[in-house]
């Protein structure tokens, strides 16, 4: 197995208990139904870009996805609520734009590519 099977485990249990199907998840976030079903099944470790684009579809922050996938520490810093929050909040727009700006390079790309 490439993943462990933690992370997918996760994901398809919480999927499921929203509940939504692999192809509704994958219309929600723009991620293939195959890769998906291969993160799910622990031969894929899903990147922080996948998952941050499947969090809010299944109800997760992105930031607590991330540390489930173990990509960010659980340990907690000393932050106060209002610090944390306005952390996360700065995380999300950095993520958004970056997916936004990726989807406008693929555009260009493409453009170029027919011109």
């Amino acid at each position: 197995m490439v993943a462990e099977r933690g992370i997918g485990k996760i994901i398809r249990e919480q999927r499921k208990s929203i509940p939504l199907s692999l192809n509704q998840l994958s219309r929600l976030s723009g991620v293939s139904v195959a890769h998906l079903g291969r993160i799910e099944q622990g031969l894929r470790k899903p990147s922080p870009r996948t998952l941050q684009k499947i969090a809010k579809p299944l109800g997760f922050d992105l930031d607590e996805l991330l540390i489930m996938a173990g990509f960010l520490l659980s340990k907690r810093a000393s932050f106060s609520e209002e610090e944390r929050d306005k952390l996360r909040t700065e995380l999300n727009t950095i993520s958004e734009r970056v997916i936004s700006d990726t989807k406008r390079i693929t555009e260009i790309v493409n453009r170029l590519l027919m011109s």
